[in-house]
């Protein structure tokens, strides 16, 4: 039974409770006063105690600090995650969002609304942009979503906080003239392959990677995207690029078209891999047997090296810096451009939602929005 007990001169709630397995359970709980003339108001904390403690699903306060919590959550949720997903929330766990709840020294029980809003404050102040700061809210939010059906919190606070407004996103792309002149200087160099098939079919770079040749079928002119490749770490916690069967989303499997350029470019680049192969003799990686983006000893193209490259080849050359990225973002511009509704575009480009290519390029093209108002003008007088 819970009582009120004096302990050097200071008043303590006893309370038994249930604890989630249904054990009873005792636990002394200082009231901070005096024994002297504060029977009363001990009293009352008593039973407040009391009803706090009265659900039998109460749960112990954790010792665990925040950060380790986060941590350990991530790492028991790798299985369930794609390689690029984990990564992410490694890469937002280790830079950002350990290195500061560690140095609060916050435990998992007495995390407040406060603390994480002022982390977003402070992040957002530091220079990270509003929507990267979501994603963090994103992985704070689940984590804590956890903490709470585990048992370990009552309630989840990041549903209190004020996540940051989405600032709307545009996209870089190049015009159909600096394409040609990309072209032009990428002949011949490693990464002649990967630019024409993200220019052309605005495929993301895993998707690229990940293209087999069995994924190319030259009598019926189709290609076919199905495998990616992405950025990881080997059994040796190396960087690595690391094959992946599991796309995106299931929008993300889409057959496309081959053109005469890209059907001739690869009929070549295929005669081309198997001179590589007679060439290097036992020298040859056959690991990788089957994918179209290979190095001459069959290694498989890292994704770091496309990313680092690209922009090397763009300064070397004096062409506006974009991402490698954002040659998707220029495919789907061309398509605007010549008069293909969104919905031909979010199938061409994979996407799971129709929003999305809308809100991302439906800005792009302003000829239609010219003759839009050039059409008022001769309408109306002033």
């Amino acid at each position: 039974m819970s009582s009120l007990q004096i302990k050097k001169g200071k008043y303590y709630a006893v309370i038994d409770f249930k604890d989630k397995e249904g054990k009873r359970k005792q636990k002394w709980i200082s009231t901070g006063l005096d024994a002297k003339n504060n029977k009363r108001k001990a009293e009352q904390i008593l039973n407040d105690l009391i009803a706090e403690y009265s659900d039998t699903d109460y749960i112990e306060p954790s010792k665990c600090l925040f950060c380790d919590f986060l941590k350990e959550w991530v790492e028991l949720n790798k299985p369930k995650l794609q390689i690029t997903t984990y990564e992410g929330y490694c890469h937002m766990l280790e830079k950002h969002i350990y290195p500061y709840f560690k140095s609060k020294g916050l435990k998992l029980s007495k995390l407040k609304p406060i603390d994480i809003q002022r982390y977003y404050s402070d992040k957002i102040n530091e220079g990270l942009s509003p929507n990267t700061v979501i994603k963090h809210h994103g992985i704070i939010r689940t984590s804590l979503k956890y903490a709470v059906k585990t048992n370990l919190i009552k309630e989840n606070v990041a549903d209190l906080v004020d996540k940051p407004k989405r600032e709307r996103y545009h996209a870089s792309y190049y015009t159909l003239e600096e394409l040609n002149d990309l072209f032009s200087v990428i002949k011949g160099t490693k990464l002649e392959t990967v630019v024409l098939l993200a220019s052309y079919y605005g495929l993301r770079r895993s998707e690229i990677l990940g293209l087999k040749w069995d994924a190319i079928d030259f009598n019926k002119k189709t290609i076919t995207i199905c495998t990616k490749v992405v950025r990881g770490k080997d059994s040796n916690g190396k960087l690595a690029a690391i094959p992946q069967d599991k796309m995106k989303s299931e929008t993300s499997r889409r057959i496309l078209p081959l053109c005469d350029t890209i059907s001739d470019y690869l009929t070549k680049l295929l005669e081309l891999q198997k001179e590589n192969v007679r060439f290097m003799g036992d020298c040859y990686n056959h690991k990788y047997d089957g994918y179209i983006c290979v190095n001459v000893n069959g290694d498989l193209i890292n994704p770091d090296y496309i990313t680092d490259a690209f922009g090397k080849l763009l300064e070397k050359n004096g062409l506006r810096h974009i991402r490698f990225h954002d040659l998707r973002h220029s495919c789907a511009s061309l398509l605007v451009s010549l008069g293909y509704s969104m919905k031909d575009i979010q199938e061409w480009l994979g996407h799971a939602d129709y929003t999305l290519t809308a809100n991302t390029y439906s800005h792009i093209d302003m000829s239609e929005k010219f003759k839009m108002v050039n059409s008022i003008g001769e309408n109306l007088s002033f």
